[in-house]
């Protein structure tokens, strides 16, 4: 249901005069009215936005009623109108608002107004979390990189966007402010199964969980690079073969004061950094900062182990 077309009313009313009346003042809104419960029903389809619902029609059962309207349109909201409501448990009811009588003609309007957004709300809101889940789902099945050049995947992106703003306009429009809207979109985030909202709505899920196995692939061959055959071919060439001297100060002066130990704990030291620099990208989705690390562990550990190696066999 759109906010655009203005919204469709049907009212339940048996006083044909104050229907009339109230249906003059929807003029923004096509109405149908209907003079009984049963009549009512008939006219109740999906173009349906708004229910008016006399109190007084219902008094006999008032939940069996309410249940029938929301079995024959499940997207409607429904405004209870009544002037008494003694007798009558209005707020064991399923109705989105209760209108109190006597109601003037500005009251009606912004009520019916009100109600049409809530419904937009709703819709939207469905819309949209159905289309991050969607996203979810092509995430976890694609390379970041291939779906960068996917112009469905921008498109969808691109929907999901818009469908936020559009509901974010129409919170702050039926609250009044933002904070009711950030507040109406969390209640109604939480009310939805975990797997179908957003990791944050906002914001994208990292780099390592959407392809974990590249993540893993990538720090595997830099621990083999700079954390295996680095540090084997250094402490092989320092150590075990005479004559030659660690021609980096920092490392030699570690091997030289605290030995092995010391040495160990500055690739290890080293490797963290790294690791965390690219875990860091991945939050964020920011790929410099996800990628160069490993590849620069790889490099850096493939160039020092080629001269440790150099070094050995020139001996």
């Amino acid at each position: 249901m759109s906010r655009d077309s203005d919204g469709t009313v049907l009212l339940f009313d048996p006083d044909p005069e104050r229907a009339s009346e109230y249906a003059a003042w929807l003029d923004a809104h096509a109405v149908r009215i209907a003079a009984d419960v049963e009549s009512g029903l008939d006219a109740l389809d999906d173009e349906i936005d708004v229910v008016l619902l006399d109190a007084g029609l219902i008094e006999a059962d008032p939940a069996a009623t309410v249940g029938r309207i929301r079995a024959r349109n499940g997207d409607c909201q429904i405004g209870l109108l009544s002037g008494d409501t003694s007798g009558l448990s209005v707020l064991g009811l399923d109705v989105d608002e209760y209108v109190p009588r006597p109601i003037d003609r500005e009251e009606l309007r912004e009520t019916v107004a009100r109600l049409v957004d809530h419904g937009a709300v709703e819709g939207a809101l469905d819309r949209y979390l159905s289309l991050v889940e969607r996203r979810r789902r092509v995430e976890a099945r694609r390379d970041p990189e291939e779906l960068d050049d996917d112009e469905r995947y921008r498109e969808l992106t691109g929907e999901i966007a818009a469908r936020r703003s559009q509901i974010d306009t129409l919170l702050e429009r039926t609250t009044g402010g933002t904070d009711g809207a950030d507040a109406a979109t969390a209640d109604d985030a939480d009310a939805r199964p975990a797997a179908a909202v957003e990791p944050s709505s906002v914001a994208e899920p990292p780099l390592y969980r959407s392809r974990p196995g590249a993540f893993y692939a990538l720090w595997f061959v830099a621990a083999l690079a700079y954390g295996v055959g680095d540090v084997v071919s250094t402490l092989y060439a320092t150590v075990a073969v005479p004559g030659l001297i660690e021609g980096n100060p920092v490392v030699g002066g570690l091997l030289a004061t605290v030995g092995v130990p010391g040495f160990l704990a500055l690739k290890l030291l080293v490797f963290l950094v790294l690791i965390s620099i690219s875990v860091q990208g991945g939050r964020t989705r920011e790929r410099y900062s996800y990628y160069w690390p490993p590849v620069a562990a790889t490099g850096l550990g493939l160039l020092l182990t080629g001269w440790n190696l150099r070094l050995i066999l020139g001996t």
